[in-house]
């Protein structure tokens, strides 16, 4: 009895690390790539871009064309917009609060502390004699 609770607490902490390891697809990102995502981003949305020599910028999205996008830069000292085309954008993404805030936190580690009591429990039953 104390063997089949074991191996099972060790299944279920295996097992789901092995179902996801596989699930990711590799996709080129061409300018083409770019062009489709950037599109669908909505006008005035912070973004966050880095280019292909590195630089990092955050910025509000202004003009979405067939040839590149439009940014104009969040910065204290007001800038010209600047003008990125596909080829060269690395990374482009949405910026959010990327989900942070106070009730996610705690939820999640209201979780993680309710799974390693489970988890503590079964291996207590476990050894029980």
């Amino acid at each position: 009895m104390r063997r089949t609770i074991s191996l099972l607490v060790m299944m279920s902490l295996v097992f789901p690390a092995f179902a996801l390891a596989g699930q990711g697809v590799v996709v080129e990102r061409s300018p083409g790539y770019w062009h489709a995502y950037a599109e669908k981003l909505p006008i005035g949305a912070t973004v966050r871009i880095r280019t292909s020599d590195g630089k990092r910028h955050t910025a509000v999205l202004a003009v979405v064309d067939r040839d590149g996008i439009t940014v104009e830069s969040k910065t204290r000292v007001p800038e010209p917009a600047r003008r990125f085309s596909y080829d060269q954008i690395q990374q482009l993404e949405l910026k959010g609060n990327n989900g942070a805030s106070m009730a996610k936190a705690a939820a999640v580690g209201a979780a993680i502390g309710a799974g390693t009591f489970v988890a503590l429990l079964a291996l207590l039953a476990a050894s029980w004699d």
